[in-house]
């Protein structure tokens, strides 16, 4: 499935992009997680604007249904990979799951527009779950997640731009 979701950051542009390198917002993140693991960050580096980020996240809540059958719960981690051009505003964004890789294959685009004083995030990509029987279902419950994801971290990325109190 081909997909686009943006979420307003209510932070300017230059704060998003600090915060994505910086070890504090992760565990800040992680606060804010509901369907997945708090995150763990493996790489957060920016060498001469190109900002790099590898973060394993872990699904945390129970499968049903035809899914159960063919995946294990405690076996759906991830890395997503992104790679942000601080000149051009855009980048990369690739799903990397740590098991079932021949199930799952996710990559888009990133881009970060200021507007206003906040920072608008936009993804767009393709989503692919190559599933029997229920690829359709799958794609659109893990699509579901990700939007609402994206959501508790634009709200999360807000606060700790805010800083405390």
């Amino acid at each position: 499935m081909e997909f686009t979701v943006s979420e307003t950051i209510a932070a300017r542009r230059d704060d998003v992009l600090a915060a994505l390198v910086d070890p504090d917002y992760y565990a800040h993140l992680g606060e804010a997680a509901t369907a997945v693991r708090p995150p763990e960050l493996l790489e957060a580096t920016d060498d001469a604007g190109i900002i790099r980020t590898r973060v394993r996240y872990a699904f945390d809540g129970t499968i049903s249904g035809p899914a159960a059958m063919v995946v294990d719960a405690d076996k759906l981690t991830w890395v997503i990979e992104t790679t942000y051009d601080t000149a051009a505003h855009t980048g990369t964004v690739v799903v990397v799951p740590d098991n079932y890789q021949a199930m799952l294959a996710c990559r888009g685009t990133l881009t970060l527009e200021e507007v206003d004083g906040a920072t608008r995030q936009t993804v767009s990509g393709r989503l692919a779950v190559k599933v029997p029987l229920v690829s359709g279902a799958a794609e659109k419950a893990i699509f579901g997640g990700f939007r609402r994801h994206l959501a508790l971290e634009a709200a999360a990325m807000a606060a700790f731009c805010a800083g405390p109190g």
